[in-house]
């Protein structure tokens, strides 16, 4: 009895570090066995006579408890590192924050999940949203194929109507109006600053109205606040200098139709969006001169050639494979125009006629380069590594993204303001202000004015929504809307009241046309398949 208390002396004497060390790796089980323990040992010294199997089992606990610590120790200190520092993979998906954001956007990150995956993903598993519902139609119309053919069935009919709605308001400018406006030059001129301003206000409109587009799904259409701010770079200028300040803020502030002020200029974009200006500038002029000239048959058959040399240049500059359904139905349309349009007793002036050979050439030239023009912008923004996605099918999670948004505004307000930059001197060298001034007398008309603004509000949506048609069809299907859009206002303008020869040139041409959007239709959703598959 006497050897047992000394074993159980020295071992006490021998716990202590052990049980040191055990309540910092496992405190709860050291109590629990603390607790074990005080209870056998007063049970032991409570009875005389104490068997050797509690001895036993004594030993095997304290065995026990000893193989655990060793074990706790060796899990808190691993031989090898469960993760090595030195070797890390890129993650899969873009970086959060763009590099082309600015730091005042904070508030408007996008969170890990809605970032658009490099590698795509499937459909499947998930619930379709309700139209109604938060961010329903955003999702309706770009994550389906039925909602995508609902917008653009509604950019093509929207681009139509308002070519149409700004013909009829420039013929009766300049035509059939009460007050008579034959000056095209400046005309086009007073249209384009209406344009850039109602610009100015569409983007001041997109970002009054931020929530109620991101709550339907339409986030994208919101134009940027701030402008892009390199690293390193801070805003304010020299406090001293309150003219230099407020230049600096016009030229590289917030608002205007990019977000960087009313007057943002970098000559990097310029240089990138001055043969766009150019294009647009000759295409407007030439246009108008020739309506301006010329009854409406003669000016839309010196266009007639719009749509073939639109094929032409798609060919040439796009490198775009167009099938035999597409160019036939194109082709046979165009002939159909044709025959509607020839008249014999009309009075044809060689002015109007080259003016309107020629700005078909440009009409046909400008989608190309216009989306040629949006892609480089959008390639200076995008950082590298990201990838985009353009059209249907997009991702489940988003529709756009801040540098889509911001390339679109941009182009826009380049290429308006280099329009009013290149235009400004040639009106004043044209003489036409002068004589404007001495011998119009109904300048101070309000009536004038309000078809003025008529006309520049048509001029604004067909100059904003170009673009959106071009990148959700293409650059030819953009230029064959003018083809069943003319043959309609042939037959309008005229209050239905043409010849029959013409009357089967109109049907004849919209069968085409609806020929020409079966067929594009069918190429879509090949395009469409394809890229699901390639995924």
């Amino acid at each position: 009895m006497n050897s047992l208390r000394f074993n159980r002396s020295s071992k006490s004497v021998f716990r202590k570090p052990l049980d040191f060390l055990t309540n910092i790796a496992q405190p709860d089980a050291r109590k629990k066995s603390d607790r074990d323990y005080h209870r056998r040992k007063h049970s032991a010294s409570s009875l005389d006579d104490t068997d050797h199997s509690d001895v036993e089992q004594y030993a095997q606990m304290e065995g026990r408890r000893s193989h655990s610590t060793q074990n706790s120790q060796s899990e808190l200190q691993p031989p090898v590192p469960l993760i090595d520092i030195g070797s890390r993979s890129t993650s899969p998906y873009p970086r959060s924050r763009s590099a082309v954001q600015s730091e005042d956007e904070d508030d408007e990150y996008e969170t890990a999940s809605s970032i658009r995956p490099l590698v795509g993903h499937g459909r499947g598993g998930k619930a379709v949203r309700g139209i109604t519902s938060q961010g329903g139609l955003g999702h309706f119309l770009f994550a389906t194929w039925a909602g995508w053919q609902v917008w653009v069935g509604f950019l093509v009919f929207w681009v139509g109507g308002c070519q149409f709605g700004l013909l009829l308001m420039n013929r009766f400018i300049m035509l059939t109006g009460i007050y008579k406006f034959p000056f095209p030059l400046t005309g086009t001129f007073v249209q384009l600053v209406l344009t850039h301003m109602l610009l100015i206000g569409f983007s001041s409109l997109t970002r009054a109205l931020d929530r109620p587009l991101r709550w339907l799904g339409l986030g994208p259409a919101v134009a940027p606040s701030f402008p892009i701010v390199p690293r390193g770079a801070h805003r304010g200028g020299n406090k001293k200098n309150k003219l230099l300040s407020i230049a600096r803020w016009l030229s590289n502030g917030s608002g205007g139709i990019a977000g960087g002020g009313l007057f943002e200029f970098d000559w990097q974009v310029a240089k990138q969006v001055l043969p766009l200006t150019t294009v647009f500038i000759v295409k407007v002029v030439l246009s108008n001169f020739s309506f301006a000239y010329a009854p409406l048959p003669t000016y839309q058959l010196a266009r007639i050639g719009i749509t073939p040399i639109s094929i032409l240049f798609t060919c040439i500059l796009s490198k775009e494979n167009i099938s035999g359904s597409t160019l036939s139905a194109a082709l046979v349309a165009t002939l159909n125009l044709l025959f509607a349009t020839i008249r014999s007793n009309v009075r044809v002036t060689w002015e109007s006629i080259v003016a309107g050979v020629l700005s078909s050439i440009f009409v046909a030239l400008y989608p190309i380069l216009l989306l040629r023009t949006y892609r480089g912008i959008l390639a200076g923004l995008v950082p590298q590594g990201d990838a985009l996605t353009a059209g249907y099918p997009s991702s489940d999670d988003v529709v756009g993204n801040r540098e889509e948004t911001r390339a679109y505004y941009r182009t826009l307000h380049y290429t308006s303001l280099l329009s009013l930059i290149l235009l400004t001197p040639i009106v004043l060298l044209f003489g036409d202000v002068r004589h404007i001034w001495h011998n119009i007398p109904f300048l101070d008309v309000p009536f004038f004015w309000s078809m003025m603004l008529f006309g520049g509000m048509g001029s604004w949506a067909v100059f904003s929504s170009t673009l959106l048609l071009v990148k959700a069809t293409s650059p030819l299907t953009t230029t064959f809307v003018s083809v069943p859009r003319t043959a309609f206002q042939l037959a309008m303008i005229n209050l239905f009241k043409i010849p029959a020869p013409s009357w089967v040139g109109v049907v004849l041409c919209w069968i085409s046309s609806v020929w020409y959007l079966v067929g594009r239709r069918e190429e879509g959703r090949v395009g469409v398949r394809r890229g699901l598959e390639g995924r």
